[in-house]
């Protein structure tokens, strides 16, 4: 049995709902135990005429700490529920913060999610009325049902505490008389006795934040925090709120893929990455190879999943089953090589529970001495709770928002092949229905194309889409890219030139069409002309690896390069020679920068 704890306060209307809703979704077997709190004279006659509850009357504020612990010793049960009349309880919240204790062995003090509190507890919601927070808590329940969080500290206005945790520790401590930092000191000795504290983070209860309350005096309230605060720091000798919620636990992570067909490369992509995850989740969307066979060594959570031509709603999928704290996705072909393994494995210890969303660096494009050419970051790490959704059938986008770490780890794209017969069979299949595509299925459309090495349709799929106006600005600059690509594989020079210099249009100049407009000049053997246009690569401003694909090459060694070369036409040995030093601190082991150094140091003298 569950002995309910409540304390209330002079406000007839929120005991009556407090109460109400403890009827209603307590849901376990419970005694109820009300301790007065000072109340008024019309609280205590509502409270005297219920059925069922026992009712401590003390006629004067005693404080949380002192009216916790007077019910505690009229309690009978095994676990006591301490809350506090601003707290209203839901559907499921009890019996899951229940079944949490009961699931860890330590677990002393259990704790649900709420709104307008501090720490790990705090979760947005989005209604406004509490009348609707039972929808809310549904939704929750389902999604997050069975899940939990161990932390070191929890909040007095909802805890449940087994009994004799809190009889070993000494109970609620009465120094800090009416209220606050009598749960962080509660906490602190838990953590001291090595008992552990958890979120049930299926459980949630809706707090009414008394500062929102008509007539709640706020200047006696913030001053009894920083008086309650210096007690706790005489006690212990330092601020034991702050200890408390800077104890990193680890996150834990589920690692979640769809596959179809990836024997060549899976054990590769997991092997690279089963020691940093908690759970492998995968996905198979139609394999007839030996692909679930090779799954089934990493994990018993293999699923299949019926082709739709969707595969967001695959990747969608695959979330639905990870059951920890955050979700990492991968694909097959991509690998995390052990210098960035290290890092997520720090980054897992030491990540901020309030992060929802981590990017990290996604490799593309390699040179023959495997530097890295180009990149672009994508959200690779998301909290589960925050149900983040897939969205697009093709060249599918997580939708992610809040708080946003951007890292320096990398994943690597280490493709053996492509399955781009499935995408581009998924858009010709959209149109022949006559859908009529957005914005952005035109411009990955067209990205299909040009794979396909169909240029002339891709050519008039990246017209349509910069024609239209409302791509996103590294989108356009991307288009302008392929385009070139496209007149060059068709020999149409003058429409290379025209999207070179429409690329100016979308953006201040870019090193990588910088670097493009002196590749064509030097093919027209105009080296003059050339050079200023590396020369001015050199000297731009790099915009954020965030912002999208980035070829390194154009913002390092390649415009160095290039002018070494355009300096030695020019008979400017010296700036070739100092441009080529220059590229050798980017790429020492390149042979254009080894074979350059010879060559000019024959010419200057230098040997």
């Amino acid at each position: 049995m569950v002995s309910i704890i409540l304390l209330t306060s002079n406000n007839l209307d929120l005991s009556q709902l407090c109460i109400k809703h403890i009827r209603q979704y307590a849901g376990v077997p419970y005694e109820l135990i009300v301790v007065d709190n000072g109340l008024d004279s019309e609280t205590i006659d509502y409270l005297q005429s219920l059925p069922n509850i026992q009712l401590i009357l003390n006629h004067e504020k005693v404080g949380i700490a002192r009216g916790y612990n007077q019910g505690a010793k009229a309690a009978n049960g095994e676990y006591l529920l301490f809350m506090s009349c601003e707290s209203i309880l839901t559907e499921n919240c009890l019996s899951s913060m229940l079944q949490c204790m009961k699931s860890h062995e330590k677990a002393a003090i259990v704790g649900p999610v709420s709104n307008n509190v501090s720490g790990h507890q705090r979760i947005d919601i989005p209604y406004e009325n509490v009348n609707d927070s039972l929808d809310f808590a549904r939704i929750n329940y389902q999604h997050n049902a069975g899940t939990s969080k161990k932390v070191h500290r929890l909040l007095s206005h909802c805890m449940l505490i087994k009994r004799e945790s809190l009889v070993t520790v000494g109970g609620f401590d009465e120094r800090f008389g009416l209220g606050t930092y009598e749960d962080d000191d509660l906490c602190f000795r838990m953590v001291n006795c090595s008992y552990s504290l958890y979120i049930a983070l299926d459980a949630f209860v809706h707090y009414i934040d008394p500062l929102s309350l008509p007539g709640f005096d706020s200047s006696s309230y913030y001053q009894r925090l920083k008086d309650n605060k210096q007690k706790a720091i005489d006690k212990w000798g330092f601020d034991i709120a702050n200890y408390l919620l800077s104890i990193k636990e680890p996150i834990t992570i589920s690692l979640c893929m769809i596959v179809k067909n990836e024997e060549e490369v899976l054990a590769r992509c997991l092997d690279s990455i089963e020691d940093v995850v908690d759970e492998i989740v995968i996905v198979d969307t139609g394999s007839t190879d030996r692909t679930k066979e090779i799954a089934h060594q990493y994990t018993n959570r293999v699923y299949d999943f019926t082709w739709i031509d969707d595969f967001a709603a695959a990747r969608n999928f695959a979330f639905q089953q990870a059951t920890m704290d955050y979700i990492l996705w991968l694909d097959a072909d991509d690998v995390v090589f052990p210098e960035d393994r290290k890092k997520l494995l720090e980054l897992k210890s030491t990540l901020d529970w309030s992060v929802d969303s981590v990017t990290m660096i996604y490799n593309l494009g390699f040179d023959d001495h495997g530097n890295v050419t180009s990149s672009l970051r994508r959200s690779r790490l998301v909290k589960r709770s925050k149900g983040f959704k897939w969205i697009g059938a093709v060249h599918e986008f997580l939708a992610v928002h809040g708080r946003i770490l951007h890292s320096d780890i990398a994943v690597t794209h280490k493709s053996q092949w492509h399955d781009s017969d499935r995408n581009i069979n998924i858009y010709e299949k959209r149109l022949a229905a006559g859908e009529a595509f957005s914005p952005r299925d035109q411009y990955y459309y067209a990205n299909e194309l040009y794979d396909h090495k169909k240029y002339e349709q891709a050519i008039q799929w990246y017209e349509k889409f910069l024609n239209g106006r409302e791509g996103w600005i590294e989108d356009n600059l991307s288009a302008c890219s392929k385009l070139i690509d496209c007149y060059y594989h068709l020999g149409d020079l003058e429409s290379v030139e025209k999207y070179i210099f429409k690329s100016f249009m979308y953006d201040t100049p870019r090193a990588e069409f910088c670097c493009r407009i002196g590749y064509h000049l030097m093919s027209n053997n105009q080296f003059r002309q050339a050079a200023f246009w590396y020369d001015l690569a050199t000297k731009l401003q790099r915009p954020p690896d965030n912002q999208g694909f980035v070829n390194h090459a154009a913002w390092t060694w390649l415009p160095h390069i290039q002018l070494c070369v355009c300096y030695d036409r020019l008979g400017n040995y010296e700036l070739a020679y100092h441009h080529n030093e220059i590229a050798a601190g980017y790429v020492p082991d390149h042979p254009s920068v080894i074979q350059n150094s010879k060559y000019l140091k024959r010419r200057l003298g230098l040997d």
